[in-house]
């Protein structure tokens, strides 16, 4: 079956089919479904070549949101440029932090309980001060 090449064109159409059945359509078509729809319609291509328009139908997604994603992350990137340049030192302050965030640099916090007892010493010397905790 996998003797006839196909043209980007053709490749890009039959992309472009999945990524309607998969994403703009109610319910959307499932992979098995999929494959079933390349058999009835196209039956050319080996089942690993129509499992290939399905992977790229859901790169074709991903990268439609990352573009979006994108567009909505460009006027709050321009905001907090124009803040590092503020004259207020908390302000430029709170800029650093929220770019930690959306970098994900961000550190978290963590709650931990400990139960039982904790011992702290402080090098060998009998002398120091020995620390104990207890929950």
């Amino acid at each position: 079956m996998a003797g006839i090449k196909l043209t980007h064109t053709e490749v890009d159409e039959r992309v472009n089919k999945c990524f309607e059945l998969r994403f703009k359509t109610t319910p959307p078509i499932h992979q098995k479904e999929w494959i079933k729809y390349c058999h009835e319609h196209y039956n050319d291509k080996s089942e690993k070549q129509y499992h290939k328009y399905w992977s790229d139908a859901k790169e074709k997604y991903e990268e439609g949101w990352r573009a979006k994603l994108n567009n909505l992350l460009d006027p709050a990137i321009d905001e907090l440029f124009s803040l590092l340049a503020d004259d207020d030192a908390k302000i430029r302050q709170k800029a650093v932090d929220q770019i930690v965030k959306y970098t994900g640099n961000d550190i978290q916090k963590i709650e931990a309980k400990v139960q039982g007892n904790i011992q702290l010493n402080w090098g060998n010397d009998p002398g120091l001060q020995k620390l104990e905790i207890e929950d």
